[in-house]
């Protein structure tokens, strides 16, 4: 039990103090994992672990469409939102079907994003 609540108040800590890039980052990160560990569940026939890593992924994914700012010029911000809504619903039906042919596409989405997000913020600094 000693650890698990040490480990929830180091993650409770990185997140109050990560800045909002390093958080967006850090939802990526989360959700790539969630999507990882959800397929090999599946792989594994524990369609309940499948299941919370997948609805993990989904609040991640909603998460992220709430924070788009949608005042910046260009077509970026609702072709995020287009894009966070296609890999949701693609989480959705792995789930339900625990399909995990439907995973490996929205993880290397995601990383694509998350390495996009990285390569804009290291140049802005």
């Amino acid at each position: 039990m000693g650890y698990e609540n040490a480990k929830n108040s180091y993650l409770r800590n990185q997140v109050m103090g990560a800045s909002p890039t390093k958080l967006i980052e850090m939802l990526y990160q989360g959700a790539i994992k969630s999507v990882k560990i959800a397929e090999i569940a599946i792989e594994n026939d524990d369609a309940k672990k499948a299941h919370k890593e997948l609805i993990r992924a989904q609040d991640i994914l909603m998460e992220l469409k709430g924070s788009l700012n949608t005042e910046v010029e260009g077509d970026v911000p609702e072709d995020l939102e287009s894009l966070y809504e296609f890999m949701y619903q693609q989480l959705v039906k792995a789930n339900m079907n625990k399909d995990q042919t439907l995973l490996p596409p929205v993880v290397k989405m995601l990383t694509e994003l998350l390495d996009a997000w990285e390569q804009i913020t290291t140049e802005v600094k």
